[in-house]
């Protein structure tokens, strides 16, 4: 019998192991049929392996920012505090009145991803697919700046 549960965990590890090596498999096939240039944020978040969650968190910063940038309130009801408390971002700064800054978006980049990347190749690839332009434009010139 303990040498059955055994065998059925081994099995159990070789299936997974095998699926996610079909999973990855599929994702290269799909990014091969998708247009880079018309979503390369897509492929960066593919690539980059970013999760739901941390993708949600950046567009919701980034629309917080749009609406900093042009002087107007968020809506209590627009403001989602679990999922932003959830990678520990200070919800009375995201959502103040201030005009953002690059050094405030590279703290939130680093408390949403585990990992380091381009922060200009990342608002480019924003940017080309038409994601919070304004936001980007504004960042990426700070960016120039510095």
């Amino acid at each position: 019998m303990y040498r059955n549960d055994f065998l059925k965990k081994d099995v159990t590890t070789l299936d997974i192991v095998k699926e996610v090596k079909l999973l990855k498999y599929q994702m290269n096939l799909m990014k091969h049929m998708i247009n880079a240039d018309e979503h390369l944020f897509f492929i960066f978040a593919i690539d980059h392996e970013f999760e739901e969650d941390q993708v949600n968190v950046l567009l919701k910063v980034l629309h917080a920012f749009n609406h900093r940038l042009k002087d107007e309130e968020i809506s209590i009801l627009n403001q989602d505090d679990h999922l932003l408390s959830q990678f520990n971002l200070p919800l009375d700064k995201v959502y103040n009145s201030e005009q953002p800054t690059l050094e405030e978006f590279k703290l939130y980049i680093t408390k949403v991803f585990y990992q380091e990347f381009e922060l200009e190749y990342l608002l480019s690839s924003l940017r080309k697919q038409s994601i919070q332009n304004e936001v980007c434009d504004f960042l990426l010139n700070l960016l120039k700046e510095e």
